[in-house]
């Protein structure tokens, strides 16, 4: 049998050590589901803290460097034997690793391109550090060498069909990139919704996400059950959080689990999106969310203030003007679940596991032959 190309992830998250967003959670899973077909995986990524420096989870061998130390991550891909390197998402190291093996293979998965008003939306939602940092990550995710890398890389790909043309445009390509579907979890068969309306938000409880306007919701359908799934995901937004919780603690209707590891519990996610009639986002930009696809695979119609790839207006309601009450009444009076259906179906045939884990391994056979 012919040896499978040993493939180096290179990301600026991975999912644990309190990095629970989707680029780290899409490498996860992208990693470990190449290693249970054979493959060699490896990850490349700035350390978090409580991390080490080399961990083995789920059988990828995972190698963390400090932050912001370029000579650091420079030993580590040097020291790579990797055929295949694959930027979840482009950053420096796609450049670094394009200059230290420039006979290996480079792959880039755009996953959030990011114009100027895409930064200043990230800039104005900020917590007054990120605002500090945000010069140095526009450097280190967009900047110079990094659009360099990519118009370098052997191939480029997205996600979502309306990347394309962004990534093209942001990234000065010659062409447009290739679809290159997120692996998602489908059940094989629609799932039974609960008896009682349920409606759920899952997203960190950031300030770009708006998790505010999701909680206040829930007093005004009493007879409705509402879950915001999620946790603020860095030490300057634990206030932010707490302060939520405290706010709308007394709400009935309303329960606030915090975060939910779909690594470590898949179950309880599993469970609640079976229950869930409709998904909530209530973010002000975004790619296209992992949240998205794994609620759609669970026949949820999506209420969303964005609207990639037209989720939100095929499979659910776009919001305007942030009245999500208006665009709640509306779904609920036009059969919501024939909309699930819809969404469940196009994620199936686009993103689920076995079709898009296939998808990538014809890519890697193709460049690492």
């Amino acid at each position: 049998m012919k040896k499978l190309p040993h493939v180096c992830i290179l990301t600026s998250q991975y999912f644990d050590w309190g990095i629970y967003g989707g680029f780290g959670s899409m490498s996860r899973k992208l990693a470990e589901s190449l290693v249970r077909v054979g493959h060699r995986v490896s990850v490349i990524v700035p350390g978090r803290q409580g991390q080490q420096p080399t961990e083995t989870i789920g059988g990828v061998e995972i190698r963390s460097f400090s932050p912001r130390n370029v000579v650091d991550a420079c030993r580590l891909i040097r020291a790579s034997n990797a055929d295949i390197f694959h930027s979840q998402d482009p950053t420096v190291l796609t450049y670094l690793a394009q200059r230290i093996h420039p006979r290996r293979a480079h792959l880039v998965t755009s996953r959030d391109p990011r114009e100027l008003s895409d930064w200043w939306v990230e800039f104005l939602y900020a917590t007054p550090m990120r605002r500090l940092l945000t010069p140095l990550n526009y450097f280190t995710e967009s900047g110079f060498l990094v659009r360099q890398a990519v118009r370098r890389a052997d191939a480029v790909y997205c996600p979502a069909h309306f990347l394309k043309e962004k990534v093209k445009r942001l990234y000065g390509l010659k062409q447009l990139p290739t679809l290159l579907p997120n692996l998602i979890d489908v059940p094989s068969a629609l799932p039974q919704k609960s008896d009682r309306p349920t409606i759920t938000f899952v997203a960190r409880w950031d300030k770009r996400k708006r998790p505010w306007l999701f909680l206040e919701l829930a007093a005004q359908f009493p007879d409705y059950r509402f879950v915001a799934v999620g946790k603020g995901s860095a030490s300057a937004e634990t206030g932010f959080d707490a302060e939520l919780r405290q706010r709308f603690r007394n709400v009935s209707n309303l329960e606030m689990p915090g975060l939910i590891n779909r690594f470590r519990e898949p179950e309880r996610m599993h469970q609640l999106l079976s229950d869930t009639w409709i998904f909530v986002s209530t973010a002000v930009r975004e790619g296209l969310p992992l949240t998205f696809l794994e609620a759609a695979a669970y026949g949820c119609p999506i209420i969303s203030r964005v609207d990639p790839d037209q989720f939100a207006t095929r499979f659910g309601k776009q919001v305007h003007d942030d009245d999500y009450a208006a665009a709640i009444r509306s779904l609920l009076a036009e059969a919501p679940l024939e909309k699930g259906r819809a969404a469940y179906h196009y994620v199936r045939e686009t993103y689920e596991t076995s079709r898009a884990l296939a998808a990538h391994q014809e890519q890697y056979a193709h460049f690492a032959a």
